[in-house]
C-alpha cells in the first residue's frame, strides 16, 4: 500500500487539533493565535523534512536521480559521463620552402570559430598539410572540407589564408542528461557477460560521438564480431569520421577503466571489426504537396529524419505508413501524394536511411544541408 502523503495545511491543522486536546481546551486555537503560529512553523518544518526524504529516495534509482547523483551511480558501473570535445581535422597551406608552422598556431574562420594546429609542419613543394583542433569544445567546431581559414597572427613565409583539406569533426558538446541516464539503465540491464553483444555496445558507446551501435557476431567468420556505428550531426547526417571510428576500434580492443582501474575491452581471440555505416539517400518525390513552402518542406524534412533515426537500422526497412505518417503530421501539411518512394524503404546490411531532397513534380525544392 502506497504511503498517504499530507499537505502542509493538514498537517498544521492536525496539531493544532492535537495541541488542543492535550492541553484540553474548549476549541481549536486559530491559525492567528500562538498555538496556530507554532503549529504553522512545525509543520512548515516537517513539510522540509519530508521533501528532503523524498528528494532522497529519489535519489537511489536511476530513473529519477539528478545529474550529480546520476554520476554517483554511474561510478558503480564503472562509467563516466561523455564529456565535450573539440572538433579535429587537417588543413592545408601555401609557404616558402622548408619554412616551419609550428603547434599551437591559430587560425581563424568566418564564423568566428578558432582552430589550432596540433603538430609541427613544414612546407615542402610550396605547400603543407597540418592536424589541427577546434578551439572551443562541441559541435560548432565541425566544418567541411574546402572552407577556408585565416592565421590570426602573421608568420613569416606563411600564406595568412588556409583551407581545411579533411573536415573537422567529432566535435561534441557534454552529454545530455537523459543520454547519460540510458547508458546507465542500459548497462544495468545488461551486466557484463565477458563479451556479450550489449558489452560491445557499452564499449562503443563509451566515445563521445557515437549515437547508434548494432552488433553482427561471427558476420565475418568464426570468432569475429563485427560492430556496426554510426555518429549523427545537426544535419542528420549518420556516417562518423574515419578517426571515430579508429577510436572506437582502440577502446574495444582494451583499455584500463580510470575508475574502477579494471581492464576491459574484447575477450582473448575475438576478432573486431568496427565497421562505419553508410547512408541510404532517399528522395522524397510528391506528384502534389500542399503548400509547397520552405516553411511546410523544412518541417516534412524534420519530421522524415527524425522517423529515420528512430526507426532506421542496418539491414531493416522503413514502412511505407512510417513514412507518410511523418509526412502528415509536419507542421503546415495540408495534403500529399506520395509518388515515390511507393513502398517501404529497404536499407542494406551496413545503410541507414538519410532524407536527400524533396520534389514536387520536375522541380527540387529542398535539398540536405552539407
Amino acid at each position: 500500500m502506497p504511503w498517504q502523503t499530507t499537505s502542509i495545511t493538514e498537517r498544521e491543522l492536525r496539531l493544532r487539533e492535537g495541541i488542543s486536546t492535550g492541553l484540553k481546551l474548549a476549541a481549536i486555537p486559530g491559525r492567528a493565535s500562538n498555538i496556530g503560529v507554532i503549529s504553522a512553523e512545525v509543520a512548515g518544518e516537517i513539510d522540509d523534512l519530508h521533501q528532503h526524504i523524498a528528494y532522497q529516495a529519489k535519489q537511489r534509482f536511476t530513473k529519477s536521480a539528478d545529474l550529480e547523483n546520476l554520476k554517483n551511480i554511474a561510478a558503480e558501473y564503472g562509467m563516466s559521463q561523455r564529456q565535450a570535445v573539440p572538433a579535429t581535422g587537417a588543413i592545408q597551406f601555401d609557404g616558402s620552402e622548408s619554412v616551419t608552422l609550428e603547434t599551437g598556431t591559430r587560425w581563424k574562420h568566418a564564423n568566428g570559430q578558432f582552430y589550432v594546429t596540433t603538430a609541427d609542419a613544414i612546407v615542402s613543394g610550396g605547400t603543407a598539410t597540418v592536424t589541427a583542433e577546434a578551439e572551443a569544445t562541441g559541435t560548432a567546431g565541425n566544418l567541411i572540407a574546402g572552407q577556408e581559414l585565416t592565421l590570426v597572427s602573421p608568420v613569416s613565409g606563411i600564406a595568412s589564408v588556409a583551407t581545411v583539406s579533411t573536415a573537422f569533426t567529432v566535435g561534441r558538446a557534454i552529454e545530455d542528461t537523459e543520454t547519460f541516464r540510458a547508458r546507465i539503465l542500459y548497462r544495468q540491464a545488461n551486466p557484463p557477460m565477458g563479451g556479450s553483444n550489449a558489452d560491445y555496445v557499452v564499449w562503443a558507446t563509451d566515445i563521445p560521438g557515437v549515437d547508434g551501435v548494432w552488433i553482427s557476431p561471427q558476420a565475418m567468420g568464426l570468432g569475429t564480431v563485427t560492430v556496426r556505428i554510426a555518429s549523427y550531426d545537426e544535419n542528420g547526417w549518420p556516417v562518423p569520421s574515419e578517426s571515430l571510428r579508429q577510436k572506437v576500434a582502440d577502446h574495444i580492443d582494451g583499455y584500463i577503466n580510470e575508475i574502477t582501474g579494471q581492464w576491459e575491452g574484447r575477450p582473448s581471440g575475438a576478432q573486431v571489426f568496427v565497421v562505419v555505416i553508410d547512408a541510404n539517400l532517399v528522395d522524397l518525390e510528391f506528384s502534389d504537396l500542399t503548400p509547397s513552402d520552405t516553411k511546410t518542406l523544412k518541417a516534412i524534412a524534420s519530421n522524415v529524419q527524425a522517423l529515420f533515426r528512430r526507426s532506421g537500422e542496418p539491414g531493416q526497412d522503413i514502412r511505407h505508413s512510417w513514412l507518410t505518417a511523418a509526412i502528415s503530421s509536419a507542421v503546415g501539411e495540408d495534403y500529399h501524394t506520395l509518388a515515390s518512394p511507393s513502398g517501404p524503404i529497404a536499407n542494406g546490411v551496413n545503410e541507414l536511411p538519410v532524407i536527400n531532397a524533396i520534389s514536387v513534380g520536375e522541380d527540387t525544392l529542398w535539398e540536405r544541408p552539407e
